[in-house]
């Protein structure tokens, strides 16, 4: 190796921009002409290390609770992930991808949310025709297409509970994708001894 060299401001900007965008501390040390720990060293601590957009980084602190910490940590273990700062920047960079809404659940809800309507509107005027007939002393009339009724809206209500289920798995499946995504290279990099 190369006797170490000082990066300059410029330098150090660009390795933060670029581990941001994704490239290995690997490919940056040697771009860069310095060490992995160089370059490890210029992200965790960097003095002068200025974020993607410019501004001067600055330090986070919040408050979780010990068994919300533990899950997390857990599932950055899961990951082979040892640091939780790279996670947490990681996954704030990735925020905006994770917590938009989902147009197309979002649309398939408002479908099945209009079909149950129709359905549970036949079956309010089956149950308003027995109401009114007990109400009068009348024979209570229950046609097989009532009966059909009836039992669409059941087959409706099982059907949608199905779908519901299946949609919120392949929301959680998009989600443990992007977030993954947003943690490639971390348990790699942890593994190359990063400190």
């Amino acid at each position: 190796m190369p006797k170490a060299r000082r990066l300059t401001d410029e330098e150090r900007s660009k390795i933060v921009r670029e581990w941001a965008k994704g490239v290995p501390a690997s490919d940056l040390a040697v771009r860069f002409c310095v060490s992995q720990k160089t370059i490890y060293n210029v992200l965790s601590h960097g003095r002068s290390v200025r974020s993607a957009n410019g501004s001067r980084s600055r330090v986070l602190t919040m408050r979780v609770s010990e068994a919300d910490l533990r899950r997390f940590d857990a599932a950055l273990s899961r990951r082979g992930i040892a640091h939780r700062s790279d996670a947490m920047r990681r996954l704030m960079l990735a925020a905006d991808g994770v917590f938009l809404p989902d147009d197309e659940m979002s649309e398939e809800l408002r479908s099945l949310g209009a079909a149950l309507n129709r359905v549970g509107n036949n079956v309010n005027q089956i149950a308003r025709r027995l109401n009114e007939a007990k109400v009068r002393g009348q024979r209570l009339s229950y046609p097989p297409s009532s009966h059909r009724d009836v039992r669409a809206l059941a087959g409706l209500v099982f059907d949608l509970a199905d779908q519901v289920q299946e949609m919120s798995r392949a929301r959680r499946s998009v989600l443990d994708l992007e977030i993954s995504s947003a943690l490639a290279g971390l348990a790699e990099r942890d593994e190359n001894g990063a400190e």
